[in-house]
């Protein structure tokens, strides 16, 4: 691995501003989010919130170097279901968006196939290294 792209996805800092992307993401108001082109695509919104947050369980993952364990892992994830339904209610409380239990989903099955994946990594920490080189 590149020792730069090391050095910054180990940077704690890494994992507060993607948080703090995600929320400016989520309060930024209805009229200034981009429908036309690429944008027009429909359920593409579920697609970024699927990306948005298993990213936050990969960042915050990484963020913490340690032999990823099944509990980290998984508070990794409940902190990014917690994050999502929150800020779904931040949305409908605060801005002039609504309410989609649909984004909440899009947001735990991000996260969860991105906790997936890396406790699927957990169980190989060498990696490939074929049959018999233990």
């Amino acid at each position: 691995m590149n020792t730069w792209f090391y050095r910054i996805t180990r940077n704690k800092w890494l994992a507060v501003i993607w948080s703090a992307i995600i929320f400016f993401l989520m309060v930024m108001p209805k009229s200034r989010v981009p429908t036309q082109g690429l944008f027009g695509i429909p359920h593409l919104d579920k697609i970024v919130h699927m990306v948005l947050f298993g990213g936050f369980v990969w960042i915050w993952h990484q963020s913490f170097p340690q032999k990823p364990q099944l509990r980290s892992i998984l508070i990794y994830f409940t902190l990014a279901a917690c994050y999502g339904i929150f800020m779904e209610w931040v949305q409908v409380r605060f801005t002039d968006r609504v309410f989609d239990v649909w984004d909440i989903v899009a947001d735990i099955l991000g996260a969860g196939i991105m906790a997936a994946l890396i406790a699927r990594e957990r169980k190989s920490p060498y990696g490939n290294r074929g049959r018999n080189q233990n």
